[in-house]
């Protein structure tokens, strides 16, 4: 599960998070230059094409990694599970 979070959701999420939080700061720095806080904080278009884009593009980095850096090295051999003096062994690859 936390694989699942770190591989897809958090690259997904990730940047809409840091523009929730540029916008925040924005908003901020509007009304601390209107002491009487009677401005509004200003309007900001929201770029959720670019968002999605930057999104998709870091869940596909992500991807890349995980289909490098995991897995067996060629040419091993599955062992399945299976039950050694009933206890359970894991599956494995081994050469």
């Amino acid at each position: 599960m936390i694989r699942i979070v770190f591989s897809v959701m958090a690259p997904l999420l990730l940047p809409t998070a840091l523009y929730f939080l540029y916008a925040w700061f924005v908003a901020r720095r509007a009304r601390a230059q209107d002491p009487s806080g009677n401005t509004p904080p200003p309007e900001i278009d929201v770029p959720w094409s670019w968002l999605g884009l930057a999104g998709m593009v870091l869940v596909l980095v992500s991807l890349a990694i995980n289909f490098i850096d995991t897995g067996a090295k060629p040419g091993g051999r599955y062992e399945p599970a299976h039950m050694e003096n009933g206890k359970l062994v894991p599956g494995r690859t081994g050469p």
